[in-house]
């Protein structure tokens, strides 16, 4: 069951913020190369992403629960990050680092990212990067 998103805008500084409530959170690594080639096969229909240097993940933002039947065992590398997390957020303006920005800023009507489209470019940047992993497709 997929809950709805409540209300939400970028803090005006760099904040902790909980997952769970307004979106959870997609944790990609950057390093293999997953993160970026997602972000170049979602295109235009992504929504606000995170990128973390320091950590080297990118973070896409969705709908509470929305991933709650991935199974990112098969993706490896993948984290879904709920109500019990915490990520740093920038403030809109932040889209270069150093430190956490954002790599595709939040637009005021929509920060959220498509699940079922972010599933299908993570299976496909997988792929690409660690080589075909038949038992992801199922």
């Amino acid at each position: 069951m997929t809950t709805r998103a409540e209300p939400w805008t970028p803090p005006s500084g760099l904040e902790l913020q909980p997952a769970g409530k307004a979106w959870d959170v997609v944790r990609v690594p950057v390093c293999i190369d997953i993160g970026k080639r997602a972000l170049d096969l979602l295109g235009e229909a992504t929504g606000a992403a995170i990128e973390n240097p320091i950590d080297g993940v990118l973070y896409w933002l969705i709908t509470p629960e929305a991933a709650a039947a991935w199974d990112t065992g098969r993706l490896p590398s993948i984290e879904v990050w709920g109500a019990t997390a915490y990520i740093e957020v920038p403030p809109v303006a932040r889209t270069a680092g150093p430190g956490v920005h954002w790599r595709v800023p939040p637009q005021h009507d929509r920060y959220l990212t498509d699940p079922a489209a972010l599933l299908a470019a993570l299976k496909i940047a997988t792929s690409a990067a660690l080589g075909p992993r038949e038992e992801a497709f199922r």
